[in-house]
């Protein structure tokens, strides 16, 4: 049986655990539901633009690209939200570990966001005038979706 003691700490931090959990899907769904998240730019383009030949295979080289890139930097994200996650446990206060491994994660989310910008970029570059036009278009209409 265990002692009164021991059986308030194992409830105390059973709820900590609870309530960093909580705290982490509650940022991921109120405070940056978007983060990591496509602008759904890819399926538009290729639906929307009418694209040459050579501009198509240059827009699945980046995207290829892009990708695997992207994929790395989530899964960073993921061991930063772990890291974020560890240090809310163990000192259950804004401490400067917990507060290190927020920055961790915002500094990774950072690098998506512009990896991803700096794609958005890549890919109007493989545009005629026109159909540089039209993309504006949709990624305005993408990020307006997005903001929602």
């Amino acid at each position: 049986m265990l002692s009164k003691g021991l059986r308030s700490a194992l409830i105390i931090i059973v709820l900590s655990f609870i309530a960093g959990v909580i705290g982490i899907l509650l940022g991921h769904e109120y405070i940056m539901p978007n983060a990591g998240k496509t602008v759904g730019l890819h399926d538009k383009i290729h639906n929307e633009l009418v694209l040459n030949h050579a501009q198509n295979e240059k827009l699945h080289r980046l995207e290829s690209e892009f990708e695997s890139q992207r994929s790395e930097i989530q899964s960073r994200m993921k061991q930063a939200n772990a890291h974020l996650s560890a240090a809310m446990q163990s000192t259950h206060q804004m401490s400067p570990e917990v507060v290190a491994a927020k920055n961790e994660y915002i500094r990774t989310l950072d690098e998506l966001q512009t990896l991803t910008i700096a794609h958005i970029f890549s890919m109007r570059g493989l545009l005629d005038k026109e159909q540089a036009k039209e993309f504006d278009r949709i990624v305005q209409e993408s990020f307006r979706d997005i903001a929602k």
